[in-house]
């Protein structure tokens, strides 16, 4: 008996450390972000570089997706369970404000040469089969923008008023398992004080999801 548990034991142990190793690999490979978001009151930077347009199939700069009151980005995944979470929630919302001249625009800066359904051909498929045409799908290869915003997770919300001022950074509501559970509409209220003219009373949330795998 005392031979069976040993043998178990130094089994768990090699599968520990098997993990752990893996874990290792893993951030040794993909650099990580930090936690360290734009701070609200920060400009949107002025990136040029980078940015790739999956839904016209170009390059683009950021003048060219913004809206006339604010612009909502987040960044986005294919492959992200709690971006799938997200998918109808984030549709309603676009539905909701798209005509108060508030943009949505999904970003991805997963590293697309490690994982393939991150990449711009896989992207340009989710913006076609998921009906994406009200908002813009961008990949950012170089994850420039992910960088200068401090993005850390899929999904991870920040918000520009017209003056492309920060407002808002974060979740965008306190229930990523399901919307029925959803008790802070943290995204959403930022938007209605927006469209109403006010100041976002709740401008920083903490976001939830999926790690951001820059590309290396």
């Amino acid at each position: 008996m005392r031979h069976v548990t040993q043998t178990v034991t130094q089994a768990v142990l090699r599968l520990v450390a098997a993990v752990l190793l893996t874990v290792a690999t893993i951030g040794a490979v993909h650099a990580q972000p930090t936690e360290n978001p734009l701070r609200i009151g920060a400009t949107l930077p002025g990136l040029d570089a980078g940015l790739y347009d999956v839904q016209s199939e170009s390059q683009t700069a950021l003048s060219n997706v913004l809206g006339s009151r604010a612009t909502v980005f987040i960044f986005w995944s294919n492959e992200c369970p709690w971006v799938d979470r997200y998918e109808d929630r984030v549709q309603s919302l676009r539905e909701q404000f798209s005509g108060q001249g508030i943009r949505f625009v999904l970003v991805n800066a997963n590293d697309a040469d490690a994982f393939e359904q991150e990449g711009r051909a896989a992207s340009a498929e989710r913006a076609r089969s998921q009906g994406y045409g009200g908002m813009r799908y961008l990949r950012d290869d170089t994850a420039a923008l992910a960088t200068a915003l401090g993005a850390m997770r899929t999904p991870h919300v920040f918000v520009f008023d017209a003056n492309r001022t920060l407002v808002y950074q974060g979740a965008i509501d306190d229930s990523p398992g399901s919307a029925e559970d959803v008790t802070n509409r943290y995204l959403h209220d930022a938007l209605d004080a927006l469209a109403a003219g006010e100041s976002v009373s709740e401008p920083e949330t903490k976001a939830f999801g999926c790690m951001i795998k820059l590309p290396r």
